[in-house]
């Protein structure tokens, strides 16, 4: 199973009030389809407090099934992995400010970063996907946009 972070901006973007069935090629559909992914357990979710708490600021009231089912599963103990890199010294900023990296965002970054595998963060921020290749040499973390 491959862990994950998910930007809180795709997690407000799929808090949408579904009134029709969505489109195949919408973006909704594929925020959707990647939390569909987490709760089937194909991919496992990894979180922090830092995390956990930007997406209770940010989604106050799930508006659909998807992103209340997400939201749970990130309480859940086993469900989700609590993870975050306790020493970030002025190397590891520098070098996620050498990368592009948003600032602001350091925390989904410190989210995802685990010794022993490759993890992935899917945002939809082009900043920091456009950090992806330096950022997985820095950290062995990718950075991709929406599959």
């Amino acid at each position: 199973m491959h862990d994950v972070v998910i930007d809180t901006t795709i997690v407000q973007k799929a808090n949408a009030r579904l009134t029709k069935e969505p489109g195949a090629a919408k973006l909704f559909l594929r925020r959707v389809r990647l939390l569909q992914r987490i709760q089937r357990g194909e991919l496992r979710a990894l979180k922090s407090q830092k995390l956990i708490a930007e997406y209770r600021r940010q989604v106050r009231e799930p508006r659909n099934d998807f992103v209340r089912a997400f939201l749970e599963l990130i309480d859940h103990p086993t469900r989700s992995l609590l993870n975050w890199k306790h020493r970030w010294s002025g190397a590891d900023r520098d070098a996620a400010r050498k990368c592009r990296f948003p600032g602001e965002d350091d925390h989904v970054l410190r989210t995802a970063i685990q010794r022993e595998a490759v993890t992935t963060i899917y945002s939809e921020e082009a900043r920091m996907i456009r950090a992806d290749g330096c950022i997985y040499r820095a950290f062995r973390v990718h950075v991709l946009d929406l599959p």
